[in-house]
């Protein structure tokens, strides 16, 4: 719980120090927010625009977080983005992504997961388990 709420902080600081963090989709961005990021995030499927066009509308920024999904998808998509930005001249941090990855590794599969995640964490820590849907058997 302790290394999650480190993150979880970390993300939003360098956040607020104006760091943008690009994300899948808005989604990811809305459980960003209910963690406290208050920043610019960046949804990179959110507007139907190419992924180079979605580069294009990040010109002049000189660093962002990378906080793609935990999945094949988002390790792609990591990788990509790496890449095309480092080419660009934008330094990715990737520490965020790869913390948050090897700590949620089995429970978490993408971005917007991560607020009840750190909620069931919250819940283990004070001994309580967490309720979970029970659905009805026909």
């Amino acid at each position: 719980m302790e290394e999650t709420q480190r993150i979880i902080d970390e993300l939003r600081m360098q956040s607020e120090a104006g760091v943008p963090i690009i994300v899948e989709g808005r989604r990811d961005e809305a459980a960003l927010r209910r963690l406290g990021v208050t920043g610019k995030v960046h949804c990179l499927k959110a507007r139907g625009e190419s992924r180079h066009e979605f580069l294009d509308r990040l010109d002049g920024t000189k660093e962002a977080i990378v906080l793609t999904d935990f999945d094949r998808e988002g390790k792609e998509l990591e990788t990509w983005l790496y890449k095309e930005l480092s080419q660009r001249g934008v330094k990715s941090d990737l520490k965020i992504w790869i913390r948050m990855r090897s700590l949620a590794r089995t429970e978490v599969r993408s971005v917007e997961e991560l607020p009840s995640f750190i909620r069931a964490l919250e819940s283990r820590a004070r001994g309580i388990r967490p309720v979970t849907p029970q659905v009805p058997r026909t």
